[in-house]
């Protein structure tokens, strides 16, 4: 498929998972993402790889905990790799896959602008929830903004991330490389683990900016602290994503505390995710609205795929699998009319 960059092996490359997530803030366009072509991906067959997961001898449970969350990591890194037999990464002295390019443009390189903007957001987001504290004559309407930001932002964070896991490809005008990134992740997924915190996030962080003026100058303080909340929290849910792609045993105890108390993405909370066709899950910031959104009666992303099927006969890559498909048909079920004019009416 000439629209799928062909992945290539290179030291300190990866696939830019994390840079797509820069993109949320063209979360509004990505209706044309949705409109505009079929998906990017296609999944081939190859024999899974056989080398052995790194493994860990200690004597300790929580050593013992480690190293099995560190398999299953591994494991679904190679599994990852049946999807796609065109390359075959080395393992590095750490014994975790090495980056995997498949974009152009993409670098592990970190520079000094990366963290002066990530810096810049990070201040900017306490300037305005703090601006909103000294401006309102109570601390509740700033208090429920905040909580309704950080709320919204989880939401926020899976929204985005089923609309480019499932819609778009590289060409798709605005959103293409959130589109083929995203895609590409679960073709190797373990390479975000090997991107610094500043390179992590540094674009999301230049998108929140302009948001966070927007905001200020539109919405009243606390509504512009939620707004704020909200897209900062795409940052940190981004870099609790790259937490959820990192051997336990190579992230220090603070950050796997966080996740154990669910604070932070947890691990086998995003190992779920993983799967073919890559339906559910799709929360990164804490992982807690999954089981919500996924479970009935909600089914969020079903309802909403039938949707979009209903609008304009586009089809998301989870609907590869029949199950998934029949389920959101169920829902809200649409099918083309005889003269095949592109309209939709509901099944008969």
């Amino acid at each position: 498929d000439p629209r799928l960059p062909t992945p290539a092996h290179r030291r300190g490359q990866h696939t830019g998972i994390e840079s797509p997530t820069a993109m949320f803030c063209a979360a509004l366009p990505l209706a044309a993402a949705i409109v505009r072509g079929p998906p990017i991906l296609r999944y081939g067959s190859a024999a899974i790889d056989t080398r052995g997961a790194p493994s860990l001898i200690a004597p300790s449970s929580v050593a013992s905990a480690l190293e099995g969350t560190d398999s299953a990591l591994d494991s679904m890194d190679l599994a990852a790799l049946a999807l796609d037999g065109s390359f075959r990464p080395t393992r590095g002295p750490d014994g975790r896959l090495e980056p995997v390019l498949t974009l152009p443009g993409d670098s592990l390189e970190t520079t000094p602008p990366m963290g002066a903007v990530t810096v810049s957001s990070t201040a900017a987001t306490l300037g305005v929830v703090a601006l909103a504290f000294v401006r309102s004559g109570s601390p509740l309407p700033p208090l429920l903004g905040v909580a309704a930001g950080a709320l919204l932002g989880e939401l926020f964070s899976g929204a985005f991330h089923w609309a480019t896991d499932n819609y778009g490809r590289l060409e798709t005008p605005v959103v293409g490389f959130a589109c083929a990134a995203f895609q590409g992740h679960h073709l190797a997924p373990w390479t975000i683990s090997h991107r610094s915190v500043f390179n992590n996030v540094y674009k999301i962080a230049g998108a929140t900016l302009p948001l966070l003026g927007l905001g200020l100058a539109l919405l009243p303080p606390s509504g512009a602290a939620c707004v704020a909340v909200m897209f900062y929290l795409q940052l940190v849910a981004q870099e609790f994503h790259r937490w959820s792609h990192t051997p336990p045993s190579k992230l220090p105890e603070w950050k796997r505390r966080l996740q154990r108390a669910g604070v932070a993405l947890p691990v086998p909370e995003h190992i779920a995710h993983h799967k073919p066709p890559f339906d559910k899950h799709y929360c990164i910031l804490t992982g807690r609205l999954n089981r919500v959104l996924d479970s009935e009666p909600v089914l969020l992303w079903r309802r909403l795929e039938a949707l979009v099927y209903r609008v304009n006969g586009q089809e998301p890559l989870s609907w590869k699998s029949d199950k998934v498909r029949a389920l959101a048909l169920s829902l809200w079920p649409a099918r083309r009319d005889a003269a095949g004019q592109g309209k939709f009416r509901d099944s008969e």
